[in-house]
């Protein structure tokens, strides 16, 4: 029984540090420091897609938060779609 035991720390163990690892690796790397969000200025280039921004929730229509705003999948693909129009890809 005694080895037991031990399988079962060592499996503890391994998993506490996993976990703990990628916790600390989301942090900011300094004391203080915050996180700088990635922000995109409207006239540089096209509205953000799904691929590029979190999900909220999944649900009916889906919603997600790009640049710090909440969009619902059809108001990302209505801004992708407007943009398109006035930015003709040339070929």
């Amino acid at each position: 029984m005694k080895a037991g035991t031990n399988h079962q720390f060592g499996r503890f163990a391994i998993t506490a540090a996993a976990i703990a690892l990628a916790g600390c690796s989301a942090m900011p790397s300094l004391p203080g420091e915050k996180a700088a969000p990635a922000r995109q200025n409207a006239q540089s280039g096209p509205p953000p897609s799904v691929q590029n921004c979190g999900i909220v929730s999944i649900s009916s229509p889906s919603k997600y938060v790009c640049n710090d705003k909440v969009y619902t999948s059809f108001d990302l693909a209505n801004l992708r779609q407007d943009w398109e129009k006035n930015h003709p890809v040339e070929r």
